[in-house]
């Protein structure tokens, strides 16, 4: 009984603050009405935060922070494969061998893999935004930089440090937008932005279509630039927009909230009220917070240490275990296989026999006729060619992934997370396996691109998992996630690199298996409400 008078009178109290707003938005017209209304009122300043959030709606504000974290993951998507497509057009002129190329692929990865616990440490010690916004701009300058490397190992260290400095936003960005929105938009919130790393799928092979068969150059400063060293540049421009965008959005309130107290986050819900009501920061109708519980915030590195123990013990426990190994299972397969993508495709363009090949009776063929020409005398010079099919494709495939990622975004709520994430899961493990043995280019090349679709299931597992983690932990959390889902990537590109050419139908067979049958995990997830109920009652806060 007494609940629900409690929720009777939450309603009345948000149904009173909302008619104020609505009259202090009109009264910035008619001048004294509004006061005259908050004064027959009696009006009531105080609320809790979910509340007072709320009440800043759902508007323009939201949309220019989607906008913004869908431009930072498209430039950690763009930094993070990029060099599969400037490896072959730099064999020449770098000496590139095949164990160079895998090296400056997984470059990346490196960097972002042994920093992404530190970023998380930072992120919830000194707030998303302040950890994202330098991190970008510096990490454009060293990618940049990278684009002038003289030889494989000046460019595989740049590509470590570019690396290093893009872990911070890759899965801190899932944080602050998540913590950007309410509880029922934040999933599809998630999904939007995600839709945003299936551009690079389509822009990255453009650029590259565009750019890198060209036989131009010219001189900057006395180097000589060519085709691959201007597409880097052109890579780096999401990330420099994404951090002016940034450098004007505000710091998480539900951060500001655990770190710094209500009085400090106050405003920022303010501003976020102003801009989506085109109102005045100062008709807010709200100007106390008031907090059911206190935030654990212990100060410094043993502080931080202490939070985090509560990641491996229950209730988190169980999500962390299910999540980091769902993660590691979706990177495996998605970003593991991707790297190779190009070079697959070439294999199978390059494909002069009129008979029907699988994938891997093709890769088979081109390894025997490799092994066999080392075995030649005589070499020719150096050519390092593209085939032009592997861009169109590569776009084709992407426009697949931006197909799947926005229907994601319509249906997540209708459909439920985890019943989305395992179906997709489970289809792309089964055309897994079927792709390295259809014996038709075009299916299984079909079946090829429905594979790589997996990596959408990431943005799915984000937003499961986003829910559970209390502010304090979540940037780390998602931080320590996607570090291990991108040592996923790194095993499963290595795992493919050493076992393609001789044992192709195992490794494809294996990699199906796993991520079909990583979805009985999602079963043992705990309930939301559970976990949050017992972790606020340790005084942490969502």
């Amino acid at each position: 009984m007494s609940t629900n008078n409690s929720m009777g009178n939450r309603t009345e109290k948000m149904n009173g603050e909302k008619s104020l707003s609505e009259s202090k938005t009109n009264g910035a017209k008619n001048g004294n009405q509004s006061n005259d209304f908050e004064r027959s009122l009696g009006k009531l300043n105080e609320m809790c935060f979910e509340d007072a959030f709320e009440l800043t709606g759902h508007g323009r504000f939201n949309h220019l922070v989607l906008l913004t974290c869908g431009l930072i993951m498209l430039n950690v998507s763009m930094e993070s494969v990029g060099m599969s497509y400037v490896i072959t057009a730099a064999e020449c002129e770098l000496e590139l061998t095949s164990e160079h190329k895998g090296l400056v692929n997984a470059a990346a990865f490196i960097g972002i893999i042994s920093t992404s616990f530190l970023w998380g440490y930072l992120g919830d010690r000194f707030g998303r935004r302040a950890v994202m916004l330098p991190s970008m701009l510096a990490s454009a300058v060293l990618s940049l930089a990278s684009s002038f490397s003289i030889n494989v190992w000046m460019l595989f260290v740049l590509r470590i440090l570019t690396g290093c400095l893009v872990s911070a936003s890759s899965a801190t960005v899932y944080a602050y937008l998540g913590e950007m929105h309410t509880g029922t938009r934040r999933a599809s919130a998630i999904a939007w932005g995600s839709a945003f790393i299936s551009f690079s799928f389509i822009i990255l092979p453009g650029l590259a279509w565009v750019i890198i068969p060209g036989q131009w150059s010219f001189s900057l400063l006395g180097f000589p630039i060519v085709p691959w060293r201007a597409f880097i540049w052109s890579w780096c421009a999401p990330g420099l927009l994404a951090a002016l965008l940034l450098s004007w959005l505000p710091e998480s309130p539900r951060y500001l909230l655990a770190a710094k107290g209500p009085e400090i986050a106050l405003p920022v819900l303010a501003q976020m009220y102003a801009y989506n009501q085109k109102a005045e920061a100062s008709n807010f109708p709200v100007e106390k917070i008031a907090t059911s519980s206190v935030e654990s915030r212990s100060g410094g590195f043993v502080g931080a240490i202490k939070n985090i123990s509560l990641l491996f013990r229950p209730p988190l426990l169980r999500c962390v275990i299910i999540s980091h190994i769902s993660m590691f299972a979706v990177f495996m397969l998605s970003s593991g296989l991707y790297v190779w993508v190009p070079d697959i495709l070439n294999s199978m363009l390059s494909n002069t026999s009129e008979k029907s090949l699988t994938i891997c009776e093709i890769i088979h063929n081109k390894f025997q006729a490799a092994k066999n020409a080392t075995l030649s005398v005589s070499h020719g010079p150096c050519e390092s060619h593209v085939s032009t099919g592997v861009f169109t494709i590569s776009m084709g495939m992407g426009a697949v992934f931006a197909v799947t990622y926005l229907s994601i975004g319509l249906f997540i709520t209708r459909v439920g997370r985890k019943t989305f994430y395992c179906s997709i899961m489970f289809v792309c493990g089964v055309a897994t396996v079927c792709a390295a043995l259809v014996p038709q280019g075009g299916a299984a090349t079909a079946l090829l691109v429905l594979a790589l679709c997996s990596g959408c299931a990431a943005s799915i597992l984000a937003a499961i998992a986003v829910d559970v983690f209390p502010t304090a932990l979540r940037a780390m959390a998602m931080c320590v996630m996607y570090m291990v889902g991108r040592t996923g990537a790194a095993v499963g590109s290595n795992i493919l690199g050493a076992t393609l050419d001789r044992h192709c139908e195992a490794a494809f067979s294996v990699f199906g298996a796993f991520t079909a049958g990583s979805v009985i995990l999602i079963i043992f997830w705990p309930k939301p409400e559970k976990v949050r109920e017992d972790l606020e009652g340790k005084g942490l806060s969502y």
